[in-house]
């Protein structure tokens, strides 16, 4: 049924497996810009010259409305990698894909151990816990914009869009606030908000 995704055959490795000596990188993909007709299985499709594809999800809403975005899942870090390379800015359906990796689903457990889902908002170990990363931005939105839509949320230190060597957006960006309190509320009121017909999903930024 579509949105549900793509079960992995039994055969393969569970997901939270062993990962043996393989760099720690993660083996999901961020996906977005989705056109609002893509299904899992066409992602799936689309993914598969990449590599391996384990599972496959386009997000929805309750109503079963696509969200624009989705996570694909390799076999193997390095498929994710490819896919980011190869998939990248592309056209797809319509729509210039975004892809990166997923930044929380990484493979940072040790050999053998269970990889636990992160937390809403993600795992802030390693985070100042005053960054956020916002995704799936419309591609005419400004920094000036991004920075005006979350000032309501508390005081700002910074706000960007991330553009590539052309200028143009890249559909993600970063707002950094002076407190934790203004970080957290800005994931409460604007993860999975619509924007200009796109639903945008904020995170807390693990790395910032």
């Amino acid at each position: 049924m579509e949105g549900t995704g793509f079960a992995m055959p039994p055969n393969q490795e569970a997901e939270g497996g062993p990962v043996g000596d393989l760099p720690k990188i993660g083996r999901r993909c961020f996906v977005g810009n989705l056109a609002w007709s893509t299904s899992w299985q066409d992602l799936k499709d689309h993914f598969r010259d990449a590599g391996t594809v384990v599972y496959c999800n386009v997000t929805r809403e309750p109503s079963g409305r696509s969200k624009g975005w989705g996570i694909v899942e390799f076999e193997k870090p390095e498929e994710a990698i490819t896919a980011v390379s190869m998939f990248n800015g592309t056209e797809f359906a319509g729509r210039t894909l975004i892809v990166r990796e997923d930044r929380e689903d990484r493979d940072l457990q040790e050999p053998g151990s269970f990889r636990p889902r992160a937390p809403r908002g993600g795992d802030t170990s390693k985070s100042s816990g005053l960054q956020v990363v916002v995704q799936n931005l419309p591609w005419s939105l400004t920094s000036q914009e991004l920075h005006e839509m979350f000032t309501p949320c508390g005081p700002i230190v910074s706000a960007e869009v991330v553009a590539g060597r052309d200028g143009r957006s890249k559909g993600y960006g970063t707002v950094r606030f002076e407190t934790a309190d203004a970080a957290e509320s800005a994931i409460a009121r604007f993860n999975d908000k619509e924007v200009e017909q796109r639903r945008i999903v904020v995170r807390m930024d693990r790395f910032a």
